[in-house]
């Protein structure tokens, strides 16, 4: 018992001396909040460790990946700002600080609702070495050589399907095996195929995200299909939250442009299969 402890202690050690270096280039995020509102963080993975300010603020997880912070109460003559100290948060590949900084319950900046972003995350486990250029064309080929069963997701318009066969991850990389079919007499000519991050719910068009993501490479350069078509496509791991999804288009060159749009959700990526 007494190791376990002196292992958790050093851990979290371990933790604040990596943030703390991470912090000297980078400001830690700020978390304004009043005495007559609560905040609420939410998380893209449960939380499994919060370390508050002392007898300076409450704490409660109503999800396991939502946060509820409120004011204990406060001396009535207390000046506005106010810094209330530091607030860390991990989840479960995650380490992540905010300073907490008490506002008049009057001020604008006073939040109520945050997103623990990619930006303001420290990964808990260690980095896999990168794989290099042939590496990953190794991998991809792994892939494509075993026949789908089933597809994972599809999507049609116009004649023309675009199917997620396989989602795979190795180190730090996600391979996704895409299929093409084409119904119609027309040659499909391949003007762009995307991938992006985007809100699942549209409640105000001021508040729609979207992020796109950067192709790591592609196993071959397929720019057109006649009847059918399949390729390998790397990206980076990407965290995002369970009101997001991952959005793949394919675009037509014109004067055709069919467009064939796809969506998968957080938990298709969480249980990718590793190789």
């Amino acid at each position: 018992m007494k190791n376990l402890s002196a292992n958790i202690i050093f851990f979290f050690a371990i933790c604040s001396w990596i943030f703390s270096a991470h912090a000297s280039a980078n400001p830690l995020p700020v978390i304004y909040i009043s005495t007559t509102s609560a905040v609420h963080l939410r998380s893209p993975e449960p939380i499994s460790y919060v370390d508050l300010p002392t007898g300076k603020i409450s704490g409660d997880l109503p999800l396991k990946n939502l946060l509820r912070l409120r004011i204990l109460r406060q001396d009535s003559s207390v000046s506005y700002p106010r810094e209330l100290g530091i607030l860390t948060v991990t989840g479960e590949q995650f380490l992540a600080q905010y300073r907490i900084i008490l506002v008049s319950p009057q001020a604008a900046q006073a939040n109520s609702e945050i997103e623990i972003l990619p930006q303001h995350m420290l990964p808990l486990v260690p980095a896999v070495s990168s794989l290099s250029t042939p590496q990953i064309r190794t991998k991809a080929m792994e892939v494509i050589s075993s026949k789908p069963i089933r597809s994972l997701a599809k999507a049609s318009n116009q004649g023309i399907s675009l199917s997620v066969h396989q989602i795979l991850s190795c180190g730090e990389l996600i391979f996704l095996d895409l299929g093409f079919e084409n119904a119609t007499a027309l040659e499909y000519q391949i003007d762009r195929i995307s991938f992006g991050i985007s809100d699942k719910k549209i409640l105000k068009a001021t508040n729609f995200q979207q992020f796109p993501l950067k192709i790591k490479q592609a196993l071959h350069p397929l720019d057109k299909f006649s009847k059918q078509g399949r390729n390998i496509y790397i990206l980076d791991k990407a965290t995002f939250s369970s009101d997001k999804k991952l959005v793949i288009e394919l675009s037509e060159k014109q004067p055709s442009s069919r467009l064939v749009s796809l969506s998968l959700n957080y938990r298709d990526i969480l249980s990718a299969d590793s190789f």
